[in-house]
């Protein structure tokens, strides 16, 4: 019993330690990978969903995007303030562009789902 619970705050301890050993220069750009991973994805589901609508849905869809783009911007901008000028202002930006970005990407596949 005694080594499974050393074995688990040795885990804990490494864990935390590889946290740790990561700046903040290097945590702000796997949020921006991350960012522009679910992006690319967005945009993969985007054009599909595009592909299966009429003319008139297109015009719409890509009207309700522009919107939801300016939206996720404005949104994530506010986010930012409360960190401005500090060194994890460009993580907590793209974290938030990244969250609004996967959600929008589930809201097109279930455009898919329905048709």
């Amino acid at each position: 019993m005694k080594t499974l619970i050393l074995s688990c705050f040795f885990f804990l301890g490494c864990l935390t330690f590889q946290m740790n050993a990561q700046t903040q220069i290097e945590l702000n750009d796997m949020a921006y990978n991350d960012y522009m991973k679910a992006d690319k994805e967005l945009n993969v589901v985007y054009k599909q969903v595009m592909s299966v609508l009429g003319e008139t849905e297109k015009v719409a869809l890509k009207n309700a995007q522009r919107k939801w783009i300016k939206m996720k911007e404005s949104s994530c901008e506010k986010e930012l303030k409360e960190y401005e000028g500090g060194s994890m202002a460009p993580m907590i930006y793209h974290l938030c562009l990244e969250e609004k970005t996967k959600k929008r990407t589930k809201e097109l596949r279930g455009m898919l789902r329905g048709r």
